[in-house]
């Protein structure tokens, strides 16, 4: 219950952003403002009108929805999906088989990639240095990569050696970036890949036919 007279853009700004980022800044999302930030001071009323029944209520900056208690990092979301089909599921039948199934399949593919990326650059740079330069950041202002073209041919290596790496497996593209920031060539990255996968998992996640990434 808001009085749009005097409630402002800007107010209303700072509630969605408190609600969004749920207290949690590594999964909430960036709520911004655009355009002219003059126009914050302006009422609601003057875009949305008014209900002459909230017109005697004052603003109070805990006065919204509570936002729920746990947010989830969306790379976990198909996880978070399949566990709750697995939870909701009669015991004994075909559909909980299912979604365990899809749960197993996918944390086997996390599984794989993981592993997979750190052997890879265990192998290029050695055991002390490969996890330093897989989780070297570019300094402010610079590129993730200097040669854009070598990062898709390191993504297509990769997945060419060890499957697709799906969604989950975006989050490595920092490391195969780094990988061509340190000059392996593509014929080292091959290589090395051929080494740290012998072996793909079968499921949906890992399919070698799904097509490359980039």
């Amino acid at each position: 219950m808001h009085n749009l007279r005097t409630e402002t853009l800007h107010q209303q700004y700072e509630l969605v952003k408190k609600r969004t980022i749920n207290g949690n800044s590594a999964y909430g999302s960036h709520v911004m403002q655009y355009g002219d930030v003059g126009l914050s001071k302006d009422s609601l009323f003057a875009y949305l009108g008014t209900n002459p029944a909230n017109d005697n209520f004052t603003f109070v900056d805990e006065n919204s929805l509570v936002p729920p208690t746990k947010a989830v990092n969306q790379r976990d979301a198909d996880l978070v999906h399949f566990w709750y089909k697995y939870r909701k599921a009669p015991e004994g039948s075909v559909r909980k088989t299912e979604a365990q199934k899809q749960f197993v399949e996918a944390m086997s593919h996390r599984m794989h990639i993981d592993h997979s990326v750190k052997l890879i650059g265990k192998l290029l740079f050695g055991i002390e240095r490969g996890l330093e330069v897989l989780n070297t950041v570019q300094p402010a202002g610079q590129p993730l990569v200097d040669d854009w073209k070598c990062l898709k041919k390191m993504v297509r290596t990769f997945e060419t050696h060890c499957g697709s790496l799906a969604q989950y497996g975006m989050k490595h593209m920092r490391s195969l970036a780094n990988i061509c920031n340190a000059g392996i060539q593509t014929e080292q990255m091959a290589e090395a890949s051929a080494q740290a996968c012998v072996s793909v998992p079968t499921g949906r996640w890992s399919s070698l036919q799904k097509g490359f990434s980039a």
